[in-house]
């Protein structure tokens, strides 16, 4: 039978799911998911392009935003600091809400959950195209924080019914993968595009995709899902102090590294609010018979290596986001200038998605997250060489690589933890998704963080040090500054104002030299980070092939 535009006796059912009947084989295995039963080729083709469109909208209107942040403080008559709120708040509320929306799939259907969240997101952008200020710009990132991630499950959802049954993983790899390749899409927009009409063009845009995925999704349906009453009282309370901890850490993580860590009180109060916010969500969920969140299953130390590992590997996956990009910004080079290099990431990024997809195996998780990390440390040893005369043809192959590796990364590594949640007959699904929210939302923005800060300590490190060097009874700085005053004898008459536009050029070309050779810093400590994750991964896969008897080697 058709789900796309299926009509019952009543007419076209708009909003509520319909009753069908599918065997145990093709019922879905998790809770909230829909069954996948045999579709003709035409209905896999026409979910395929469903679910592509679905996982590039859910993160494209916000990698345009991350992509073009520093170009859009004008327009908002924001400073890089207040901006920086709209990338963290999108982040936060993904990480907050990805769980919860499981249990709404469960018990509202999968129907509601299109709708409804399709529904917010629009309306949101399209209130948000009528009113330029900080609090509406805040306010359409955390509502597209919370469709971002439906959208980012409604992808897998669409791309699963567009494989047969036994692809579901290469399908749930390349669902959770294809929301990465928004970023490096996004750097491959025209600034003069986006900036139309004081910048509206970016919403003009979200808001397209938007309804556009609306009315897709309301057109292609998904099977319906099982529904079952699953919310119960406590979960509000649990939720409330979930929320406020994830909430108060990511605006301190986020925002740390603009208004600097020791120089906010607020950043120390929303550190010290998080904890106990925590701790009383935890201790109420290991209290409970049903939990929201298993405390004693995410304390199993297999699940803590997992949470480890993500963590810092959305550290080292900023090498590219944060440091690269931000090292070719500091040279003042916009996306239009570095066009070529991001086609090349994208290509990468896509390349990585698809051998992900493919190469996932329930033998093969952690060997490709390895390879992955350890892709990774190459690119940032290689990127260490990197000089005031670097551009973006001369990083085309490390951010090639990381890209790749990114992309890799995510499939694999999401499917891991899923093998565990099968493992409980999928009972700790939304214990599961809020750790994985934790690590990659919350992970990349300690990445940023952990960048950002590096860099400007470094940097701050490295000035010091030119500063003892040009000195003025320093012969060779006495000569470089005789030297750029040379240069200057046809533009400026006045010895004076030449002398002074000398010393002030001499400061600006060590404030550059201190912050490229921060960025090396940065990258060399990237590489260590890195290098010690890959090589405990790999003795990870040693420890456990040892253990093996010899009927398991067998069975493999």
């Amino acid at each position: 039978m058709s789900f796309i535009r299926h009509r019952s006796r009543s007419g076209i059912a708009f909003y509520d799911d319909q009753n069908w009947e599918f065997s145990e084989a093709e019922s879905g295995v998790i809770p909230g998911a829909p069954p996948s039963p045999d579709h003709p080729l035409a209905r896999r083709i026409v979910y395929g392009f469903t679910g592509v469109l679905v996982a590039i909208t859910g993160g494209l209107g916000n990698a345009l935003v991350v992509a073009n942040l520093p170009y859009l403080q004008g327009a908002l008559g924001l400073n890089l600091s207040e901006i920086a709120w709209l990338p963290t708040v999108y982040l936060i509320t993904s990480s907050i809400t990805g769980f919860i929306l499981i249990k709404y799939r469960q018990q509202f259907g999968i129907r509601s959950f299109c709708i409804v969240f399709l529904m917010l997101y629009a309306a949101t952008v399209f209130a948000h195209l009528f009113v330029d200020s900080m609090a509406s710009a805040i306010a359409v990132r955390a509502a597209s924080g919370i469709s971002g991630a439906a959208l980012t499950v409604l992808g897998v959802f669409y791309i699963n019914q567009s494989l047969p049954i036994q692809y579901r993983q290469t399908a749930v790899a390349l669902g959770i993968g294809l929301p990465q390749l928004a970023l490096p899409l996004a750097r491959l927009f025209p600034i003069s595009g986006l900036a139309l009409s004081n910048w509206h063009g970016i919403y003009l845009f979200e808001l397209g995709l938007s309804l556009l995925s609306l009315a897709a999704v309301l057109y292609v349906r998904l099977p319906p899902n099982k529904r079952v009453k699953v919310f119960e009282t406590l979960d509000a309370l649990t939720f409330g102090f979930y929320a406020c901890a994830i909430a108060c850490f990511g605006a301190a993580v986020g925002m740390g590294s603009y208004f600097w860590w020791t120089d906010t009180p607020w950043i120390g109060w929303l550190l010290a609010i998080s904890a106990p916010c925590m701790a009383m969500a935890l201790g109420i969920e290991y209290c409970r018979a049903r939990p929201l969140i298993d405390v004693r299953w995410l304390g199993k130390f297999v699940l803590l290596r997992f949470a480890i590992v993500t963590i810092i590997a959305r550290i080292v996956f900023s090498e590219q986001t944060t440091g690269a990009i931000g090292l070719l910004r500091g040279f003042g080079l916009t996306n239009d200038d570095i066009r070529p290099l991001s086609l090349c990431i994208l290509l990468a990024a896509i390349l990585g998605v698809v051998v992900g997809a493919i190469a996932a195996g329930p033998t093969r998780l952690t060997p490709l997250v390895m390879m992955a990390v350890g892709l990774v440390a190459v690119a940032s040893f290689m990127d260490t060489s990197i000089s005031d005369m670097t551009r973006a043809p001369q990083l085309i192959v490390t951010q090639s690589l990381i890209a790749f590796a990114t992309t890799v990364f995510i499939g694999p590594s999401f499917l891991f933890g899923l093998s565990k949640v099968l493992a409980e007959g999928g009972s700790k699904m939304t214990s599961f998704i809020a750790l994985f929210g934790i690590t990659q939302s919350l992970g990349s923005l300690i990445g940023v963080a952990f960048v950002q800060t590096s860099v400007l300590y470094r940097q701050q490190f490295h000035l010091q040090s030119f500063d003892a060097q040009l000195a003025k009874d320093n012969p060779l700085v006495t000569n470089e500054i005789t030297r750029l005053s040379h240069g200057l004898a046809s533009t400026v008459q006045d010895p004076t104002l030449r002398f002074a536009e000398s010393v002030a050029a001499l400061g600006q070309r060590a404030l550059l030299e201190a912050q490229v050779a921060a960025y090396a810093d940065v990258f060399y400590i990237i590489f260590i980070l890195a290098s010690l994750v890959a090589l405990f991964l790999l003795g990870v896969i040693l420890h456990e092939r040892l253990l093996k008897t010899p009927s398991d080697k067998a069975a493999q």
